[in-house]
């Protein structure tokens, strides 16, 4: 490990900017994630495994906002010379813990969109095997994020405290470039998870019979991952265009300022489509959606029986099944989003449905959806 030599730069403290930024996008943020959880709890509970770990990339987050606030109170984003000698390694501890929340609070926030997109569309095997690779992938980059700053230096404490280089043998650190890889890997894995994640709801988005206008405000809203992953883009540049100076307290600020954006982004990506229901309601209010827009059932011509029976007189001529468990991708962009029970049956007793026969009510299993 490296350190700065040569005259002292201007003491210039640049932690305002992380200190604005963060309090701002939480601010927007937890309302956001206690308005997910109390939709969930209205009328009945029923919270879901996406549920419980964006709960946990929030206690993630808040654990990084915290270390980053108590690094800054002690010295990082100001040049080392001007930091007290006493404040030093509890500004790099602080820091250095801070990265660990960090890439765990990204880790649990992709997952839970995964596990969302899973919960969503259970009836397809290829996709759920997909999506099981995905939060395999996700917890993947955090263990990764963690287990390269626990190999940067031996013993880890060296990370924080400098006065371990006066001691025989002195520890034993990476050089920054390979720091450096090491971050650029992380996040590039990131953005690839980013973009993968917010363009798979097209999919079935794209099929959903509603107005252009519709389907584009719904593709926006469970496309916002990409904004997150423009904020991993920015980390990239800042990793790679930024002139290190062998001072950590200085050289880590743009990489923890898109850091934290990137976590409070990717949480409100997370949230935002689960309150799909609220956010229409609001749009039609003011115009921008529809009151009542054919559903892909409607759109094949289906008829409603009681009991979910099959029917003549579709549009397309023949006969269909009504039940609401057979379109689940209309199902889960329904008005009711958040509240409306999903019944999923086999495949078998959907093809006695559809040849008229009656189904019997204990082949459905009932389950809330998002």
């Amino acid at each position: 490990m490296s350190f700065p030599s040569g005259p002292p730069p201007p003491d210039i403290y640049r932690g305002d900017k992380i200190v604005i930024a963060s309090t701002i996008l939480h601010v927007v943020s937890l309302p956001i994630v206690a308005t997910r959880i109390w939709t969930r709890l209205k009328p009945n509970p029923h919270l879901w495994w996406d549920d419980w770990t964006i709960l946990v990339a929030v206690f993630f987050d808040l654990l990084n906002w915290v270390l980053i606030l108590l690094a800054l109170r002690y010295g990082f984003a100001r040049p080392t010379p001007y930091v007290p000698l006493d404040d030093q390694p509890k500004a790099r501890a602080f820091q250095y813990f801070a990265q660990h929340a960090s890439g765990w609070a990204i880790g649990f926030g992709k997952l839970s969109i995964a596990l969302m997109l899973f919960r969503l569309r259970q009836d397809r095997l290829p996709w759920r095997i997909f999506l099981w690779g995905m939060m395999i992938w996700a917890m993947v980059i955090s263990i990764t994020v963690s287990g390269t700053l626990f190999a940067v230096c031996k013993p880890v404490r060296a990370m924080w405290d400098f006065t371990l280089f006066a001691a025989s043998p002195p520890p034993v650190c990476q050089d920054f470039d390979h720091i450096n890889r090491g971050i650029l890997a992380c996040a590039a894995m990131t953005v690839i998870t980013d973009f993968i994640l917010s363009l798979l709801p097209l999919s079935f988005i794209l099929q959903l019979q509603r107005s252009l206008r519709e389907r584009i405000i719904v593709s926006i809203v469970m496309g916002l991952g990409l904004i997150a992953s423009a904020a991993s883009l920015c980390k990239i540049v800042a990793v790679t265009t930024d002139k290190l100076t062998g001072d950590g307290l200085v050289d880590g600020v743009n990489v923890t300022f898109w850091g934290i954006l990137e976590i409070q982004l990717g949480i409100i990506a997370a949230c935002t489509p689960c309150l799909k229901r609220l956010a229409e309601n609001g749009l039609r209010r003011i115009g921008f959606m529809s009151k009542s827009g054919p559903t892909f059932y409607h759109a094949e011509g289906n008829n409603t029986t009681s009991g979910g029976a099959a029917t003549k007189g579709s549009r397309t001529g023949g006969t269909s099944w009504r039940g609401p468990g057979t379109r689940r991708d209309e199902q889960i962009f329904n008005d009711d989003f958040d509240e409306v029970p999903v019944l999923e049956m086999t495949a078998q007793k959907v093809r006695s449905a559809s040849s008229g026969e009656r189904v019997d009510e204990s082949w459905i299993s009932v389950h809330s959806k998002c």
